[in-house]
């Protein structure tokens, strides 16, 4: 924090608060920590609507959305999503496509020439 000295009376400082996206961003973090959801967090998101940050955080397969008033220093609203799951099969659409064409291919291959 700054401060700056004011010229109506000697010696009195008065204090200057700048709170900024970087410290949205390490407040919901924190606060993050507090509720139990510890981790590594990503930042996606930081930005300002009016008084509050909205800050957006990912962590594997949660989002989490926290809302922050900037002169109060508030958590005013929370919200937690589950990522949707993405296909884990090894195989791509096209990769199959493709198998299905060559296992195709060989079987007519064989029964021309007599294999089977």
């Amino acid at each position: 924090m700054s401060t700056i000295n004011t010229n109506e009376t000697p010696g009195v400082t008065a204090e200057i608060s700048r709170f900024d996206a970087e410290n949205a961003t390490s407040m919901t973090i924190s606060f993050l920590d507090r509720l139990g959801y510890k981790g590594k967090w990503l930042p996606l998101k930081v930005s300002l609507d009016g008084e509050l940050y909205v800050v957006e955080m990912a962590q594997q397969k949660k989002t989490a959305k926290v809302q922050i008033n900037s002169l109060t220093k508030d958590v005013k609203e929370y919200e937690f999503q589950e990522s949707e799951t993405e296909n884990k099969s090894p195989i791509k659409p096209k990769g199959l496509i493709f198998l299905v064409a060559v296992i195709g291919m060989a079987a007519l291959s064989a029964k021309l020439l007599g294999v089977f």
